[in-house]
């Protein structure tokens, strides 16, 4: 007899082999197909990428370690400069920090002048205890005591690296550049590593593809700061800890716990997360059980284990045995103040600032609350709103670093173009159409809330934006995939979806984007200046070897922005910016004319004249126009 039963053929099995596409769509379109084959070539994809990263990271290393940009970190404003320090206090033999070892900048020196005007008490009092100090000494021991002490400045575990590199090699800035371009690698696998696990292979590729033009991220891995290893902690916390949801194993509890407290140590924030985890982990079992209480205590003494040694030292030098940094409260305090001026930049109200800490001692607790009492709720309310629309606006607010000195002065930063303009563009409306599956992200969606609440709770700035953009990369990648499987599906939602995007670039990119305004500073030319070039200049015009020092200051002036370079008598320059930076550069070139002319080259001295006194009346136009 025929058999009439259709054959009912076995479904195929996810070419990736993890979780499926959020949207299911009937037919096979050519994306699926390419989902299917980047599926089945995961290792040539993951291969390529890596090299990807790794031809752009030599390229920057080569610029930045074989030229000038390499002595920047030893400006001694800078967070670089006192992380080196630090670095080798430890490497000298403290390896405990058993004195108190804080920075002391301009704006120390500022508050603690105000505050002894304010308190001439306070000042009698430190220089009494040690009669023979001068006002220095005693603004620097005010800051020991706001800063409590042995307290560690900032967290522990960048400085305790960059000590180690300084013990193993002898020269640790080297070679923590050379880390960090590794852990830049490292961390574009994890970030595809994570997209493929919540996404599909199409978007993981994207994502990778989009990091690796990600020029904001990129820089940061030539600096001798913490920026890099926070994304790369970022991207491990969350892979481990959604490991350990899929898992829920001991094993994979224990191990998140450890990621979770190694980066805790490098910036103390991350307490926030393992309370995220915690809570996240109590919502999906709903209620208190065994198996809960069990996994969480594995957590937390994950985390532990990591803490274990900073309470060890805190003990042993006489520091608060809990504590890892003594900067939270100065910087709450100097952000949350009534009419900041410090939401996106580090211009804290000396008077005001200075007499919460002196009021609190530098308590966080304390401080934090005094700071909040300043203001009305109105007024809360609307500084916190303008830190958000601040998260949202994509300029790079520079802070020790400047992305858009280096994009002039390094060739691969000017085609790695994805800045967060691009990322808040795709990755808003990404958000919005991944909400309805929230459910499948839960440590990705809790690594991006907790950097939003750090930038929300203190300062936005560029450097702490970039793990929060990372995060935000596969759901841009996610936006521009969906788009085009609805369009090649022919949905009549397409123009929806598309209406969407282009909505949100409006809101959250464009409107926002200062394609006119400069943003190059006088203090980054002058820092490399004075770190890179003027020794060179000034040893060698002591020494009467003229030649060496044009060089060195010929050099220098190569490093000038273009606009400078092709600046015409009569022009107008209309950003003040642009101005200031013009008129240091004006000085400059009287400098080159009077090295020529003690060189005995009055032709070419003439020529620097010229060019020097073109630029001043520029700048003197300028100025005038500007002032009607």
């Amino acid at each position: 007899m025929k058999n009439n039963k259709k054959a009912v053929s076995k479904p195929k099995p996810q070419a990736s082999g993890h979780v499926p596409p959020p949207f299911k769509v009937s037919g096979i379109t050519k994306l699926e197909q390419l989902n299917h084959w980047l599926g089945k070539r995961k290792y040539w994809v993951i291969g390529s990428l890596i090299f990807i990263l790794a031809i752009i990271r030599i390229s920057l290393f080569d610029t930045v370690a074989n030229g000038p940009l390499y002595t920047m970190y030893s400006w001694q404003e800078s967070d670089s400069n006192f992380f080196d320090e630090q670095a080798r206090t430890l490497v000298a033999g403290d390896w405990l920090s058993s004195k108190p070892l804080h920075p002391f900048h301009g704006w120390h020196r500022d508050f603690a002048t105000t505050y002894f005007k304010q308190h001439p008490e306070k000042l009698n009092q430190i220089l009494a205890a040690s009669p023979v100090r001068d006002t220095t000494f005693a603004q620097k021991q005010l800051w020991n005591e706001w800063y409590g002490g042995n307290t560690y400045h900032q967290e522990p575990l960048y400085a305790y690296m960059l000590a180690m590199l300084y013990a193993i090699t002898g020269n640790g800035i080297y070679w923590m550049i050379v880390l960090q371009a590794l852990v830049g690698i490292a961390s574009g696998f994890l970030l595809w590593r994570i997209t493929r696990r919540y996404f599909d292979d199409t978007v993981a590729a994207a994502t990778g593809l989009l990091y690796a033009l990600c020029g904001i991220v990129l820089f940061q891995e030539t600096l001798i700061l913490r920026t890099t290893w926070s994304v790369f902690f970022t991207l491990l916390t969350v892979l481990l800890f959604q490991r350990a949801l899929d898992q829920r194993t001991k094993s994979a509890f224990f191990i998140s716990g450890i990621a979770i407290g190694l980066a805790y140590l490098l910036q103390s924030f991350f307490i926030l997360f393992l309370i995220g985890s915690i809570s996240i982990y109590l919502a999906q079992e709903r209620k208190m059980t065994m198996n809960f209480a069990r996994n969480a205590a594995l957590l937390f003494a994950g985390f532990f284990v990591m803490f274990l040694p900073v309470i060890f030292r805190n003990a042993s030098v006489g520091a608060p045995l809990f504590s890892t940094s003594s900067t939270g409260a100065i910087t709450f305090v100097a952000t949350n103040v009534q009419n900041t001026n410090a939401v996106s930049r580090w211009q804290p109200e000396a008077a005001k600032c200075a007499e919460i800490m002196g009021a609190t001692n530098g308590k966080f607790i304390p401080a934090t609350i005094a700071s909040v009492k300043t203001h009305s709720i109105g007024s809360f309310t609307s500084l916190l709103w303008n830190k958000v629309k601040t998260v949202i606006n994509g300029s790079e607010w520079p802070n020790n670093e400047n992305y858009y000195f280096y994009r002039e002065v390094v060739p691969v930063l000017k085609w790695t173009f994805i800045d967060f303009y691009w990322i808040a563009a795709l990755g808003i409306p990404g958000l919005l159409f991944a909400l309805y599956a929230r459910k499948k992200f839960p440590a990705l969606y809790l690594g991006i809330l907790l950097h939003l609440a750090i930038m929300i709770g203190f300062y936005v700035l560029g450097r702490l934006r970039a793990p929060l953009a990372v995060l935000m990369l596969p759901f841009a990648s996610y936006c521009v995939v969906e788009c085009l499987r609805f369009t090649q599906n022919g949905q009549k939602n397409t123009l929806i979806k598309i209406a969407v995007v282009a909505f949100c670039a409006y809101v959250f990119a464009y409107q926002f984007y200062p394609p006119n305004v400069n943003r190059l500073d006088t203090t980054d030319y002058n820092t490399l200046y004075e770190t890179a070039f003027f020794d060179r200049v000034k040893n060698s015009a002591e020494a009467k070897n003229m030649s060496d020092a044009l060089a060195a200051h010929s050099e220098f002036l190569t490093y000038e922005p273009e606009y400078i370079k092709s600046i015409k008598a009569n022009q107008i320059i209309k950003i003040p910016s642009e101005i200031e930076l013009l008129d240091y550069f004006a000085n400059h070139h009287q400098i080159h004319s009077f090295l020529y002319e003690d060189s005995g080259n009055q032709a070419a001295a003439a020529k620097e004249m010229q060019k020097h006194n073109l630029m001043k009346s520029v700048v003197e136009n300028s100025r005038r126009r500007a002032s009607r």
